[in-house]
């Protein structure tokens, strides 16, 4: 078993090696074909933005992949047949210069293998579904952001069209940052949106000072191409962001199935230098989503200590002490009125944690690492079953944290849904690191064949239209990431294209090129489904 996860693992990290030439030309087609840069220059600079994404994106897409069937019921065979599928679609795909999804061809792949396996039961059809509809979705989002920011752009009337791309510059950020409690939007992506749309201000407003009255299609021309550096930089960091995590959710998927063998009783064949070092020791936390009173999105997910005989566990800004029922943090803030001889706060006077500081006093507190069992979830340190069909063991050492999110029966409540997901922190920097490391090699061997489909044969793209077109694609990825929808960095940038072809007129799109692509986009997931199947009959026959 250790063996065929090895084999596992190489075909996955291939798999994103192949993805980055394949989808390089998501990331470059405009500026190369505007010839902002040259073919070799432009794939350095995506590479490097595509290597830059493991420090800004989570792993929303990874667990959505993982999560498109039940891990419980599927095996090892199943990932290794998906994944030889998918990366057999995307060679012939390349081959052929059509602009495929990565993305879709591996959740096909994957799902027709994990049929093959167990039947249609198996698949998580809100994730597929959700997936589906981003085919159509992601080009179409894509698009009208970039029609938007294109019309914008070419305003004449230089007061009328600093004061739209500031206003929509304050809408766009004030919306992320309301939403990055319910998206689990990291804030240095909220940074990164507004410094980018920011940037875009401040040059506009330099060209003005400076060429505002005597301005020529030259110097603006030679604007665009400076700003362009700046929107492919963040497609390829949206680019890098979104499929890589797809490869780390297969990854963190074939890890958990493995641990799950030998977790129920299967022998352990695995060297003992990779257990001393934890090499693919992967876990996930806990969490249940539910609705407020107001309608907002909201997710409990503890992190628990013992102090003393106390339970101490967070929840969202606050810290409770279970045993004494007491709420020791309130919004952050330390409550005055508790003891200090609250063992809680006695540890943090020990270990000389500033009381006041609330980042560092959460961070005394340890995530609940869990691990799915079929129907149940247990904890990974004692191996209790924690929940067992949405329903609390009562004997679980930390089932009073969650008396808030229960009934009398010690069911979840109604609208309250259980689900458990992988984070950087809970698997080996090494997965990661390591897909995002081989995508931006993969996009150093680059997809020209794929390029000329992109940058030309849709419609001609000027340095003005690349930046609009670019520009949308990355705010697409960077918020529909952010929702777990595996989109595809293909659908987006197509989309922003056919967008900005669309300011000119619409006959400035060849939709004879397009219709051809969207057959190819509606195509993946079901072949790829079922050179999946096949190739699961095929490996089990023979093994």
């Amino acid at each position: 078993m250790f063996t065929l996860l090895i084999v596992i693992i190489i075909i996955a990290l291939l798999f994103d090696l192949v993805n980055g030439f394949h989808d390089a030309a998501n990331s470059i087609a405009t500026v190369v074909s505007t010839k902002v840069l040259t073919p070799t220059q432009a794939v350095v600079w995506a590479a490097f933005f595509n290597l830059v994404a493991y420090w800004v994106f989570d792993m929303s897409v990874g667990n959505t992949v993982a999560k498109t069937v039940d891990n419980s019921a599927i095996t090892l065979w199943v990932i290794l047949a998906g994944l030889i599928a998918a990366t057999l679609w995307n060679l012939l795909t390349w081959k052929l210069g059509i602009p495929s999804s990565s993305s879709h061809t591996l959740i096909g792949g994957f799902g027709g293998a994990a049929v093959a396996h167990a039947g249609f039961d198996v698949l998580n059809s809100t994730e597929i579904l959700k997936t589906v509809a981003f085919i159509f979705l992601a080009p179409v989002i894509g698009g009208l952001i970039s029609y938007l920011i294109a019309m914008v752009t070419i305003q004449r009337k230089f007061v009328i069209k600093i004061t739209i791309s500031i206003l929509l510059s304050v809408l766009t950020v004030y919306v992320t940052y309301s939403l990055k409690d319910a998206l689990d939007i990291k804030p240095i992506m909220i940074w990164i949106i507004g410094v980018l749309l920011g940037l875009f201000i401040v040059v506009y407003c330099w060209y003005e000072i400076v060429h505002g009255k005597n301005p020529s299609h030259t110097k603006e021309g030679n604007m665009y191409k400076k700003l362009q550096l700046l929107s492919s930089a963040a497609f390829s960091l949206g680019h890098g962001g979104a499929d890589s995590q797809k490869v780390m959710g297969i990854i963190c998927a074939a890890c958990i199935v493995y641990a799950n063998s030998y977790r129920g009783g299967t022998d352990n064949d695995m060297p003992n230098f990779v257990k001393e070092y934890n090499l693919l020791h992967t876990t996930e936390i806990l969490q249940i989503k539910y609705s407020n009173e107001e309608g907002n999105l909201k997710k409990f997910k503890p992190s628990v200590g013992i102090f003393g005989s106390d339970i101490i566990y967070l929840d969202g800004n606050k810290i409770v002490d279970v045993s004494s029922n007491e709420t020791i943090y309130t919004d952050e803030k330390l409550n005055t009125k508790v003891s200090k001889t609250n063992p809680f706060l006695m540890a943090l006077e020990n270990d000389k944690v500033n009381a006041n500081n609330f980042e560092k006093v959460s961070k005394k507190l340890a995530k609940l690492e869990v691990y799915s069992d079929k129907k149940e979830v247990k904890d990974v340190v004692t191996n209790e079953v924690i929940f067992s069909n949405n329903k609390i063991n009562p004997k679980y050492k930390y089932a009073k944290i969650f008396a808030k999110y229960i009934d009398e029966d010690g069911k979840l409540l109604a609208g309250h849904k259980l689900e458990t997901k992988v984070t950087k922190e809970t698997m080996p920097t090494w997965i990661a690191f390591g897909c995002y490391l081989m995508i931006g090699a993969g996009t150093l061997m680059g997809g020209w064949k794929i390029v000329k489909t992109m940058g030309t044969k849709i419609t001609k793209v000027t340095p003005l239209e690349g930046v609009c077109s670019e520009t949308a694609g990355a705010l697409t990825l960077f918020t529909v990431s952010q929702m777990g929808v595996p989109v595809s960095t293909t659908h987006t940038i197509t989309g922003s294209i056919i967008g900005v072809g669309a300011t000119k007129r619409l006959s400035a799109v060849r939709w004879g090129v397009t219709i051809s692509l969207l057959w190819a986009w509606i195509l993946t997931i079901p072949v790829s489904a079922i050179i999946g199947a096949l190739l699961y009959y095929v490996t089990t026959f023979f093994s």
